[in-house]
């Protein structure tokens, strides 16, 4: 790793330290004696002072002499680990109506070291109203990139734009980059709709996301441009030897909603696997730079939702107590036993399916699709890096699924996902290496959010202020 500090810092010397705890948002924040997490070379930097300055990094080297004075806070962060601000690339933070306050939903992403969050799709009122007041600092909470609405069939309201036809897709994307979102978001479209908006998302120059539709194969969608694809929707399908005649079949039963049938399709899918088709479909992907976001932790919840352990998760205390009974609501929905056992075996198939697709280089992102039920807004990504190891990722690859890619996924390399010089100042300090053991991610000493430091203390307070709010939304 390159090292570099500002002139003012480069004397060889002692390094002199702060005892005391900085406060929230000095001017310059210098972290000494820390061991960085260096996710670009995949190498641990011991002993490393890392200068944040202006909210921005200002130098990252090995030895500095500098003494506390006004508006400079100096912190010994001997035997901790630096990481860079994590993204969580899968969310929704401003669904219309609901109880999701920004002072509840979003301090849950910082407490949690969550920097940066990708919203997929939302009231578009709401969001930019809310991404306004993050960035005035009305509202705690970490950077946000936005779709707006949804893009899907039916019709529309506050979330959605209905694309039912080629001309209403053209018109959603021209609409939507006139708006300012920063992508597309695609829930579902018919297939000459689907070809429409990628067509003008290439000609309007903004990138589409989203599910894959049953009309379109993820071999397809790879070639029409979709940059990234969500839950893993459409591959299993695209990996099938049957997937012609699958295709067809589901979509007759969606279109009779004929749910029995539509369920014994996917447990058909699932036998039909085929490994050499498989691997010319990951290609595909690597070839046309395709990213997948798998959701790992919302695929397993949901699979699972009758587990008696969800009700006791002490997470649910910062949840408001309104969405606490929608998701108890959801836990006791009945579902059939080829329903349930057809989700639990897609949950299983996942964790093979992503290692094989990261065996075959396919880039990854972190995302947790929260807040769906017991998906927690922050705790939940810390959930997903652990999939993601168990998937087969290393710790290391985990850790860059949630912070470089994310950036080079977003073309922001230059502010976000690494700590190096001139990168915003969103830091994690931990008490343990991350390198050695995912799960020491959640041993949160302090967040640094655009170079404001937040100490435990902090953070529990935080926490502490958002559990009271919950109590009555």
């Amino acid at each position: 790793m390159k090292v570099h500090l500002p002139a003012w810092l480069l004397l060889a010397a002692a390094l002199l330290f702060a005892e005391t705890p900085p406060k929230p948002s000095p001017t310059t924040l210098v972290l000494t004696n820390v061991h960085l997490v260096d996710v670009r070379a995949g190498a641990l930097v011991p002993n490393v002072t890392v200068v944040v300055k202006n909210g921005l990094i200002d130098g990252v080297g090995k030895i500095a002499l500098v003494a506390p004075g006004p508006g400079i806070t100096v912190l010994n962060a001997a035997g901790k680990y630096l990481i860079p601000g994590l993204w969580d690339m899968h969310v929704h933070s401003a669904f219309a109506g609901a109880a999701w306050d920004e002072n509840i939903l979003y301090p849950l992403y910082l407490a949690n070291g969550v920097t940066g969050i990708r919203d997929m799709g939302g009231d578009p009122r709401l969001l930019r109203q809310r991404r306004e007041h993050i960035q005035q600092g009305t509202v705690l909470g970490p950077h946000l990139v936005m779709a707006g609405p949804f893009l899907s069939t039916g019709k529309g309201d506050a979330e959605t734009i209905p694309v039912n036809t080629p001309e209403d897709a053209r018109g959603a994307v021209d609409a939507l980059k006139n708006e300012g979102v920063d992508f597309l978001k695609l829930l579902n479209a018919p297939r000459e709709s689907y070809f429409a908006l990628a067509e003008e998302s290439r000609k309007q120059k903004i990138s589409f996301v989203g599910h894959v539709p049953f009309s379109v194969s993820a071999v397809e969608a790879s070639d029409a441009g979709q940059r990234s694809i969500e839950h893993l929707s459409g591959i299993l399908l695209a990996c099938s030897s049957q997937e012609a005649e699958l295709r067809g079949k589901r979509l007759e039963a969606a279109a009779q909603r004929d749910y029995a049938a539509y369920t014994s399709l996917g447990a058909q899918m699932l036998r039909s696997y085929d490994t050499a088709k498989a691997a010319r479909v990951f290609a595909t992907f690597v070839k046309n730079d395709t990213w997948q976001t798998p959701t790992f932790i919302w695929t397993q919840t949901n699979a699972n939702l009758e587990d008696p352990h969800l009700a006791d998760d002490p997470r649910l205390n910062y949840v408001p107590a309104s969405v606490r009974e929608q998701w108890k609501k959801a836990a006791a929905r009945e579902k059939s036993s080829a329903t349930s056992q057809l989700e639990k075996a897609e949950a299983a198939r996942d964790v093979q399916l992503i290692h094989d697709l990261h065996e075959a280089r396919v880039p990854i992102l972190a995302g947790t699709d929260g807040p769906d039920p017991y998906v927690y807004p922050g705790f939940s990504l810390h959930d997903e890096l652990e999939w993601l190891v168990k998937s087969g990722f290393t710790p290391l690859e985990a850790l860059q699924a949630a912070t470089l890619q994310p950036a080079k996924f977003l073309g922001k390399q230059e502010e976000y996902g690494a700590i190096e010089v001139g990168r915003a100042a969103d830091l994690v300090l931990l008490d343990a290496n991350p390198l050695e053991d995912i799960r020491n991610t959640r041993r949160i000493f302090a967040v640094v959010d655009g170079g404001k430091y937040y100490s435990r203390a902090d953070l529990d307070k935080i926490l502490a202020q958002v559990g009271e709010l919950a109590k009555s939304q």
